[in-house]
């Protein structure tokens, strides 16, 4: 068999309509190297749950042939543990609260991942509650699956809360995942895990199965290892055409430099970056600093969400389950304090006593007017940018529902990953401008 760390989804396509590979041939081989990379106490604790029925759902779909199917048919693709299915397989956001929780329907994004052929081939661990859970606790940690660990340095933090997912895709344990986004979770991990990670602009994805932190802020979103893939599995996601060009100069294209954050960067970081910076100009780029700050206003946001929209979540779940609010989880760590509460959970705690529930709070309301204002201030700062670069991360990106993405760009001297988050005004224009740049100054270095 063919070589498959860093297959592309283009190469397994070809492979799988020639025959050259069987579908469940791919599964088994992804299960195979999980079983050995990922499980066990030396192991990178990536996957929480694999998919039982996938070699044979892998299995049907060979007998029926791939005449006529999508690009994503029969590909094996992981998904984050917040992410509702209805099968036999658990959505627990790395809880134990909701260790037994089996949906009753499938997440829309998850119907269109079987509409397409897909291969769900299991569940990632994540960050407890997608991050919001305590202030104390570590990235890829939950109650539930354990702490993921690097595949490039098992000491080094993975980061999160789509930790799983990224760190799955960068080892080669699956061709693709999907993280979730509230602030920084799918590109934080993108960046640790040398990987591309795409979080898509606000609404574009269905949140409808997602175990939710905020609605204004939470989106799911592709977690591949080139550009392509990840527009690709944005397409069949969202039902879209995208084309990309495989441009590999940028003349007559903007390229914004968001300054703002750079006096935090190490000196590594700085000559990295200003390397990448010569590049991108001697390839066409015209070069234009600009300043766009982060805001404070994140966490309060997703404290006045939370509480709503997880008493919605749970509200809906298979008749006699016993978690039905936010007030019962906490009560369940509570009495499972040994278990559950190794870090705390001052977040939950914090959202039940301190909100309404009802989004009716008048500092709730103030953030909701000073988002529109400051997405009129960004969208006005990139009106002449067709792709900006940010310096470090940024959650004005994700308080503003722009998109972003992470281009991997080799390696520190520590052996870590190296990357830079880009942004653009559609997730069309991103996706377009990520892979030339991904092209000019991309650099994805395997692990293990």
């Amino acid at each position: 068999m063919k070589d498959l760390n860093e297959i592309t989804i283009l190469e397994l396509v070809i492979m799988l309509r020639n025959k050259n590979i069987s579908a469940k041939e791919l599964v088994q081989h992804y299960i195979k190297r999980i079983q050995l990379l990922d499980q066990g106490e030396n192991g990178l604790n990536s996957v929480i749950e694999i998919n039982q029925e996938a070699i044979e759902i892998a299995d049907q779909l060979d007998k029926k042939g791939f005449k006529g199917a999508g690009m994503l048919a029969g590909i094996p693709i992981l998904i984050k543990d917040n992410i509702d299915t209805a099968d036999f397989m658990h959505t627990s956001a790395g809880s134990l609260a909701l260790a037994d929780s089996i949906a009753a329907s499938d997440a829309d994004l998850v119907k269109g991942l079987r509409e397409s052929k897909a291969i769900i081939l299991g569940k990632t661990n994540m960050t407890e509650f997608a991050n919001y859970m305590t202030q104390d606790m570590p990235s890829g940690y939950s109650s539930r699956g354990g702490q993921v660990k690097s595949p490039y340095k098992v000491t080094e933090n993975p980061s999160g809360s789509s930790s799983g997912s990224a760190v799955a895709t960068a080892a080669n344990l699956c061709v693709a995942s999907i993280g979730t986004d509230t602030c920084n979770s799918i590109i934080a991990p993108g960046l640790k895990n040398g990987i591309v990670g795409f979080r898509p602009s606000i609404g574009t994805i269905s949140r409808k199965g997602i175990i939710p932190i905020s609605n204004t802020l939470d989106t799911a979103g592709p977690m591949t290892r080139t550009v392509t893939d990840a527009s690709i599995l944005f397409s069949e996601l969202t039902n879209t055409q995208i084309k990309i060009n495989n441009i590999i100069n940028l003349d007559g294209v903007t390229v914004g430099i968001n300054e703002w954050g750079k006096e935090v960067m190490t000196e590594e970081e700085t000559v990295k970056t200003d390397e990448i910076i010569k590049e991108l100009a001697a390839a066409g780029g015209d070069i234009k600093r600009i300043e766009i700050p982060a805001t404070k206003n994140v966490m309060p946001l997703m404290k006045y969400e939370f509480k709503n929209a997880i008493n919605h979540y749970l509200s809906e779940l298979p008749a006699g389950y016993p978690i039905r609010s936010l007030k019962d989880i906490i009560h369940f760590n509570m009495e499972h304090k040994d278990l559950t509460l190794r870090y705390g959970q001052s977040y939950l705690i914090e959202a039940e006593e301190n909100t309404w529930g009802n989004q009716n709070q008048a500092e709730y309301q103030e953030i909701l007017a000073d988002r529109t204002e400051e997405l009129k201030k960004i969208r006005y700062q990139l009106r002449n940018i067709d792709v900006c670069i940010m310096l470090i991360t940024n959650n004005i990106l994700h308080y503003t529902g722009l998109p972003s993405i992470t281009v991997p760009c080799g390696l520190y001297k520590n052996g870590m990953p190296y990357g830079i988050i880009l942004t653009a005004k559609t997730d069309f224009e991103l996706l377009k401008y990520a892979n030339a740049v991904e092209m000019i100054v991309g650099q994805r270095v395997k692990p293990l």
